[in-house]
């Protein structure tokens, strides 16, 4: 799997991309143009469900990448697959090291032991607005007991690096970090934006928030009729999220008030890749929000913001709420 690795020139500077999600590859091809690399190491971890494997695979552009490296399974645990990456990668010179600003216990490992000469974070979703919040308060070393298999095994768990970002979210610089502005100027290359006729068509970017309890069936569907109403002379779409299970939708007759539409390709895909533009573009506390208002600025983005108490209650959609409103993105409470 990793053997690959072994056979790379020892003398050449290398830089890493280490991705899990297809929103996580957007980002990385950003961090790539605007950083301009050479030598780059694409490696992609699945341990998603199998539209995120199949997006991820959708994404693949091999010409971006001198070597990929690719593992991983839903229904087992990729332990010790990261453990041997590390092995290998600490052997290599790396320039830079670039991963999603998730900040999971495997990412501190990794992040932990790759002697890599810079480390910069590309954006997760909101928890890159939770990561930030860590970095800022000096809370990145926290004791978990988890991470004691990793000592046993030789592997540091303490970080003591600069680690940048380069991300949508409107941050600061910090002490040892640097913020690097992403714009999603790559997207707008790629992509011819300005020939694209915008029409009456509102879209919901759907979301996991009744599959997590976050609010119930009923403050959702309250939250959907309240846009039905307000908007009865659009056409309405509703995206789903990757993960979201529509069944709550159809035994309710929402498909027969507005178009649902699976999800096939990271939601900036979808939009960058429609021939219009709608003239809405309205969700909750998605990143998707953020990322879409950078890219696209003739259309009109709502967020609205729930009352429930546990949805007010989660310190990382609060923190989001709040990166909207810097980003000029309308946030309506219900």
């Amino acid at each position: 799997m990793f053997d690959d690795l072994n056979f790379l020139d020892k003398s050449i500077a290398y830089n890493i991309y280490i991705v899990r999600t297809p929103f996580q590859f957007i980002n990385a091809y950003e961090t790539l143009d605007y950083f301009k690399t050479k030598n780059n190491i694409l490696v992609i971890i699945d341990n998603g469900t199998a539209n995120n494997k199949k997006q991820l695979t959708q994404q693949l552009d091999e010409k971006y990448w001198d070597l990929i490296i690719r593992f991983g399974d839903q229904d087992s645990s990729n332990f010790m697959n990261y453990v041997n990456l590390i092995k290998k990668i600490k052997k290599l010179n790396i320039e830079t090291l670039f991963t999603s600003s998730g900040f999971n216990k495997m990412q501190q490992i990794i992040i932990a032991n790759v002697n890599s000469k810079k480390t910069c974070f590309f954006d997760q979703g909101t928890g890159t607005i939770l990561t930030y919040k860590l970095f800022k308060n000096n809370e990145i070393n926290k004791f978990n007991l988890k991470k004691l298999r990793f000592i046993f095994l030789g592997l540091k768990t303490k970080i003591d690096k600069q680690i940048d970002f380069f991300t949508m979210f409107d941050f600061k610089d910090l002490e040892k970090s640097k913020i690097y502005r992403n714009n999603y100027d790559f997207a707008k290359k790629k992509y011819n934006l300005n020939n694209k006729k915008i029409v009456d068509e509102v879209f919901i970017i759907g979301q996991k928030l009744v599959k997590s309890k976050m609010v119930t069936e009923k403050e959702y569907f309250i939250y959907l009729d309240n846009i039905l109403n307000k908007y009865k002379g659009f056409k309405i779409n509703y995206l789903m999220h990757r993960t979201e299970d529509k069944e709550y939708l159809l035994k309710n007759a929402y498909d027969k008030k507005m178009n649902l539409l699976d999800s096939t390709k990271p939601g900036e895909l979808y939009f960058l890749e429609m021939d219009i533009q709608p003239k809405y573009i309205i969700g909750n506390v998605s990143a998707l929000l953020i990322s879409l208002k950078y890219i696209f600025k003739d259309i009109n983005i709502i967020s609205y913001k729930f009352k429930d108490k546990r949805f007010l209650a989660n310190t990382e959609y609060q923190l989001a709420y709040d990166n909207m409103s810097v980003s000029g993105i309308k946030i309506i409470e219900l």
